[in-house]
């Protein structure tokens, strides 16, 4: 059985995007046009990959089993059409990079102005996410490669290299704050503040946590949530509550004299980086010229 590759793009993007309206922006082609390709790809493979709501469309118990081998295909076409502009001296290509804020702030931003340098025909799309969403964008073939903080081991996914890049996540309030003219703050006095902090469940949120317990002492109030890291340093500028954030997060606002850090020994850590790659198939070109420009400490598989 064949495979177009048009009809295998508008499939994706209507799995990714919930619509055939979203999914026809995203190919640039009208909602007529990408509807028949759907239509003649589930007529072709004998089953309805969609069930049709008012609302939008989802994926059939046939849809979800074909969805990944679907963004399979599309991948190794779309690498396979690159390497054939290789070989013909087209420099061109897209990285397809995963990383956690702390890491686009400068490792990332960096490596891809030396890699533009040397090929400027080649294209960078950057996802900044928690190391759990990026994860599943690494496996789903969303992304090629992923810069994150030390990972559990998975079948599916292998560590290539270390980074020359590290941060420490520590304690911040306003230089408003009481407690950033203070003399004597330790542990127990910054544990009785209200906090800022990531949704209960998210990763910094577990480590912020077990540094507490660690240590013998309760969990603080947490008495905002939020998501973005900018959400959570202006509620810590504006507000009397404190931060727990990686320190590249905060460098900018620590240099303009917004925030002052803390020092909680028992709330310090430290975070060494690393990147991922998918344990199968090949590493597209652009994702290999966008390792060189990267600088790492070792080689670790």
């Amino acid at each position: 059985m064949t495979f177009d590759q048009r009809k295998l793009a508008a499939f994706v993007a209507v799995v990714d995007t919930g619509s055939v309206g979203r999914a026809a922006i995203v190919n640039n082609m009208t909602q007529p046009t990408l509807s028949r390709l759907i239509r003649e790809m589930e007529q072709r493979l004998g089953v309805d990959l969609f069930e049709r709501h008012s609302k939008g469309m989802t994926l059939t118990a046939s849809g979800e089993v074909f969805a990944p081998y679907a963004r399979m295909l599309l991948f190794e076409m779309q690498q396979a059409s690159e390497a054939l502009d290789a070989v013909q001296g087209i420099q061109r290509g897209t990285v397809r990079l995963g990383a956690v804020a702390a890491a686009t702030r400068s490792l990332v931003p960096k490596a891809s102005a030396r890699l533009l340098k040397a090929a400027s025909a080649l294209r960078i799309a950057l996802l900044e996410a928690p190391q759990g969403t990026l994860t599943e964008a690494l496996l789903a073939r969303k992304i090629d490669l992923m810069i994150a903080p030390q990972l559990p081991d998975h079948p599916d996914m292998v560590r290539i290299s270390q980074c020359q890049f590290d941060d420490v996540f520590t304690v911040f309030c306003s230089t408003q704050h009481p407690l950033a003219r203070a003399s004597d703050v330790d542990l127990e006095r910054v544990l009785k503040e209200n906090w800022v902090m990531p949704p209960a469940g998210s990763t910094p949120r577990s480590l912020f946590d077990a540094l507490v317990r660690k240590s013998g002492q309760s969990l603080p109030t947490v008495a905002i949530e939020a998501t973005s890291v900018g959400a959570q340093v202006a509620c810590v500028v504006h507000g009397r509550v404190l931060g727990w954030l990686p320190h590249p997060l905060i460098e900018s606002e620590v240099g303009n004299g917004t925030i002052k850090l803390l020092t909680i020994p028992e709330l310090s850590l430290h975070r060494s980086f690393y990147v991922y790659r998918r344990s199968r198939g090949l590493l597209p070109d652009a994702a290999r010229r966008f390792l060189e420009m990267l600088p790492q400490v070792a080689e670790t598989a």
